[in-house]
């Protein structure tokens, strides 16, 4: 973790520039009325993101997916996260239980039609967030 977090320390001053911007961006949007949400999978290379948005504005909710098939570590990783850098993390789940997504073969989507599967489980799931935001940030 102390590695990871020093990537995004690193990060944080080799693009100064570019966050000064993206910190100006969020100002502006918010100074016109506008809502801004997050989305984020944990995976390592989200944390550069996170780690910004923890310093810029940590009202910013931060949607996780949890579709149901990601591994134990991801879960306490996120966690982990969220604790460290003080964000708010909201998560959002499919509306489709597992046992309905399954082919005729009894095999889940993922092995058969994994843009359908993806559907259900990553963009269904975040249609209702979007349509109540007016800025998404993701990464």
């Amino acid at each position: 973790m102390e590695k990871l977090l020093y990537i995004c320390l690193k990060f944080s001053i080799m693009y100064a520039d570019l966050i000064d911007d993206f910190r100006l961006s969020i100002h502006k949007y918010k100074a016109s009325g506008k809502r801004i949400f997050a989305t984020s999978s944990f995976q390592t290379h989200s944390l550069p993101m996170l780690h910004i948005l923890s310093e810029i504005d940590r009202n910013i909710p931060v949607y996780f997916t949890n579709t149901g098939f990601l591994f134990p570590e991801t879960l306490i990783f996120k966690d982990e996260i969220a604790e460290r850098f003080g964000l708010k993390i909201i998560a959002v789940q499919p509306q489709t239980p597992k046992l309905f997504q399954k082919n005729d073969n009894g095999q889940f989507l993922y092995t058969s039609d994994p843009d359908y599967c993806c559907y259900l489980n990553k963009v269904q799931p975040l249609e209702p967030v979007m349509a109540d935001f007016d800025v998404w940030i993701n990464g």
